[in-house]
């Protein structure tokens, strides 16, 4: 089966493909945990995400690019809840305008953060409204182009999209990502 990168043929399967595995979780109580959310919407027939540079004030990642996300609070019901208590924080993203695909595997950043990261898939029309205290700069990126092989050397290795610089625990979480998506037959 070939899939291309659109909503119509990638919503479902991709829902069924995160549903049907287990993620991998670094062990418990490593690091400070945090949720991320892989926000996926279709524009002009493409599959996109969104990124946010973070601002360079901030006391943690400072400048770098990330998906909308952050630390635990006490108040958050779960690790999904955080990431979508951050989307709308950082972008105004409401939670009832994601469709929550499926988690990636977690992972473990050398900043001491344990971050589960989730898919979710945009209802149309949603408006992003960054919150400047927490994003520089938000943008988008076609999904495609994380198929290409990332460039540079560790630990910056990664892509430029859009005038920015994908790295990190970023790059990491696409690479794991665009995995799932070849094994599900995608074609780019």
């Amino acid at each position: 089966m070939s899939l291309r990168l659109d909503e119509s043929t990638l919503r479902e399967p991709l829902r069924r493909a995160l549903g049907a595995r287990r993620p991998l979780h670094p062990p418990a109580n490593t690091g400070t945990a945090a949720a991320v959310l892989v926000p996926l919407f279709d524009r002009d027939g493409e599959a996109h995400v969104w990124l946010v540079r973070r601002p360079a004030s901030m006391r943690s990642h400072a400048g770098q690019v990330a998906f909308p996300g952050g630390k635990l609070d006490a108040l958050d019901a779960s690790l999904l809840g955080a990431a979508l208590r951050e989307a709308h924080e950082e972008l105004g993203i409401e939670g009832a305008r994601v469709d929550v695909l499926g988690a990636l595997d977690g992972m473990f950043t050398g900043t001491g953060f344990t971050i589960s990261p989730w898919v979710g898939w945009l209802a149309p029309g949603v408006e992003v409204k960054p919150n400047p205290d927490e994003v520089a700069r938000a943008f988008v990126a076609p999904l495609r182009a994380f198929f290409e092989e990332p460039q540079g050397v560790l630990p910056r290795r990664g892509w430029t999209v859009d005038g920015e610089l994908v790295w990190g625990a970023t790059a990491a979480i696409l690479r794991g990502f665009v995995a799932i998506l070849r094994e599900m037959g995608v074609d780019q």
